[in-house]
């Protein structure tokens, strides 16, 4: 809410709270000002009037993050470095002139700089608006965010945190030498159409091996796609022979997929996400994953959620060996274990 001088008054504002002349009540709060409301104003001994803002009007927590100061800072900053990484790309595929690595990691702590924690970072990106046409290239300064975040959370060293954000500035950059048609086509993909987008990690690794890069960073390139297991690609690979950098990139590559929408479906939720990890802990370091999971679990508590039933919840506990089902509390101070409700499914964040 916003307090104003009564001289400012206009028309379509809503009032946030009743104007009162000697403990009577003129108008009540949400009152919608009107010409003849502010003419009428004008013989009471009135100076100032309180009004609703744009975030006083916002229900849900994802459209109070929209009305943020802070997050409108971020919109407004994020496509601007998001040009000069792309830029950097494109010299870097065309020209074969790598960025300096001071270059990349000053693109990140720059817009880093509008992000005051983990979390919020995360209710940041769900809450981005990319244009269709720098999906590919949001991708890569999206993971190179996560990646300073993810490497904050495991109290990586400033050497190793650097390395990782490098390696989400390049690991999909084979995908950026595929058709935009076909990595974002609506449908689903044919067989073929497979094979050419599992191609991405070979095609991006010939365009780093030869540059001055990390060996850490262009192993992040050619293997963020193998799995613990073996059920990865390009070279099935498994276990400790996946650098441990393309083991972090496969979770954040991973957690960015889930968090994104798509033409099929929207966006999924943050405890959504941690579900589909927990059925596939096998394909993921969970030496690294758990500590991850456990970092975006915690700050679901205190967020609402739609289960699939219609009603809304509080997350108020997260168990600790089952992140993605919280036991939920509501405005009647009922609760519900969704450990126990195997009926009960979180749809979306309200």
């Amino acid at each position: 809410m916003k307090v104003i001088t009564k001289m400012e008054l206009q028309s379509d504002m809503v009032l946030g709270e009743d104007i009162q002349d000697q403990n009577h009540v003129i108008y009540p709060a949400g009152t919608t000002v009107t010409p003849q409301i502010i003419e009428k104003l004008k013989r009471y001994n009135l100076v100032c009037v309180t009004i609703m803002e744009d975030i006083d009007f916002a229900t849900t927590h994802y459209e109070k993050i929209r009305f943020d100061s802070n997050f409108k800072a971020f919109e407004r900053a994020y496509p601007i470095f998001l040009a000069e990484y792309k830029l950097a790309m494109k010299q870097l595929l065309v020209m074969g002139r790598k960025p300096a690595d001071i270059f990349l990691l000053t693109i990140y702590q720059e817009l880093y700089y509008y992000i005051t924690s983990g979390s919020v970072l995360l209710d940041y990106l769900y809450n981005l608006m990319p244009s269709e046409d720098e999906l590919t290239y949001t991708q890569g300064l999206n993971a190179a965010l996560l990646a300073g975040t993810f490497a904050d959370w495991l109290s990586m060293s400033e050497e190793e945190k650097n390395t990782l954000i490098l390696c989400g500035f390049y690991y999909d950059i084979g995908k950026l030498q595929l058709p935009y048609e076909l990595l974002w086509k609506p449908g689903k993909l044919t067989e073929e159409e497979f094979k050419i987008i599992k191609t991405h990690p070979v095609v991006g690794y010939t365009s780093v091996r030869n540059q001055d890069l990390n060996e850490h960073v262009k192993n992040a390139v050619i293997m963020h796609h193998e799995r613990l297991d073996g059920s990865g690609y390009p070279y099935h690979m498994s276990g400790q022979k996946i650098d441990v950098y393309a083991r972090y990139m496969a979770i954040i590559d991973a957690y960015i997929a889930m968090a994104s929408p798509r033409t099929y479906r929207n966006a999924l939720t943050p405890l959504q996400i941690l579900g589909n990890f927990e059925k596939s802990l096998d394909k993921y370091d969970v030496e690294l994953l758990m500590p991850i999971m456990k970092r975006i679990a915690d700050a679901q508590i205190g967020t609402n959620v739609q289960l699939n039933d219609g009603s809304v919840w509080e997350v108020l506990i997260i168990h600790p060996n089952k992140f993605s089902r919280p036991i939920l509390k509501n405005e009647k101070n009922e609760f519900v274990d969704l450990l126990q409700r195997t009926d009960l499914e979180i749809v979306k964040n309200v």
